[in-house]
């Protein structure tokens, strides 16, 4: 199975527009005081963008670790 397309998609601007279907998502959620359906959304994203982009969000994650430690 051929996975470089979506790959691409993901590294180019697919991820801002995964990013704008998840924030959509958890609002809608929170605004209806479903917090379990609000982290699921969170929590699904972050495991596809750290697929997608998993060295670059350590990279950015440690630095802002260093920033409060």
């Amino acid at each position: 199975m051929n996975t470089d397309n979506l790959r691409t998609f993901l590294q180019g601007d697919g991820i801002w527009i995964l990013t704008a279907i998840a924030v959509t998502l958890a609002i809608k959620a929170w605004r209806k005081q479903f917090l379990a359906p609000a982290f699921h959304v969170v929590g699904f994203y972050a495991v596809i963008v750290s697929m997608a982009k998993g060295q670059e969000i350590l990279n950015q994650s440690a630095g802002s670790l260093r920033l409060f430690g």
